[in-house]
């Protein structure tokens, strides 16, 4: 977990671990069968160098917005999800081309980035419909996602027939509450599959009806919604930065180049979907 974190192998981990340990001259940690934990200096420790590790991210987030160069690296994090990344990716080339001084250093995770302690200058992502960032975080939503029931249209029609039975696909994601379920459908849970790309590849290989984002199924022709059932809100897609950064140069050009998204957000992604 540390290594991932640190975007490090497990090896380097230990050797500073060493390293560490040889310096203060003390155990932190006792290696067991289990795993490592923590010894008692561990414990006495702690609390110490969470504070260190706040004053400096604080002492970075006041010298980051002092800046007034429209030059130099912006850390943005974004959601690993296709269908709005390559929206974003268009809007983020245009950008480069107008400020060719400010270099982008973009990482793709669904984890959560906590801004505070600078694992990101910006961030973009999918919040649920009645979720708000936190105090410290400026925030803007950029466009509405709707989800709905989705079903390829050969195994709609063989269904139909008779010749197949329509199954539902499930899942542990949470989901909105208006979204009918498979009981209320009157169909049956054949399999569950987690990951909104994996249900829509699922489903685009005839697999059963599953919720999808409507915006990832925008470009599969014969992927349809399922009959007399309506898509409902999902999220919403928010710019997000820490207050502290509301100086620099480089976040409010970013801000401002992206925040144009919102006049073009695709209709199809809200729900207004045309009948394929």
């Amino acid at each position: 977990m540390a290594a991932a974190v640190l975007g490090v192998s497990n090896s380097t981990v230990y050797r500073r671990l060493e390293t560490l340990e040889a310096a203060i001259e003390g155990r932190l940690f006792d290696r067991t069968p289990d795993g490592v934990l923590a010894t008692a200096l561990c414990e006495e420790l702690l609390p110490i160098a969470k504070t260190v590790e706040d004053t400096i991210s604080d002492g970075q987030l006041r010298l980051t917005g002092r800046d007034a160069l429209l030059a130099g690296k912006l850390k943005v994090s974004i959601a690993d999800f296709k269908p709005v990344n390559q929206l974003l990716f268009h809007s983020l080339s245009e950008f480069s081309k107008t400020y060719p001084r400010i270099q982008l250093d973009l990482r793709s995770s669904n984890n959560k980035v906590d801004l505070s302690r600078r694992e990101a200058d910006f961030a973009i992502r999918g919040l649920k419909i009645d979720q708000r960032p936190p105090k410290d975080i400026v925030g803007v939503k950029l466009g509405l996602l709707t989800i709905g029931l989705y079903v390829h249209n050969k195994l709609l029609a063989d269904a139909r027939l008779g010749k197949r039975e329509l199954t539902y696909i499930d899942t542990s994601e949470a989901l909105p509450p208006e979204l009918p379920t498979h009981s209320e459908l009157g169909i049956q849970v054949k399999h569950s599959i987690d990951g909104a790309i994996a249900r829509l590849d699922a489903v685009d290989n005839q697999m059963g009806v599953a919720a999808l984002p409507c915006c990832s199924v925008v470009d599969l022709k014969d992927v349809v919604r399922l009959p007399n059932t309506e898509s409902v809100p999902y999220r919403y897609v928010w710019l997000l930065y820490h207050k502290d950064l509301r100086q620099s140069a480089r976040i409010r050009a970013l801000f401002k180049h992206l925040l144009v998204l919102e006049d073009h957000w695709p209709a199809e992604w809200m729900g207004n979907t045309l009948e394929k």
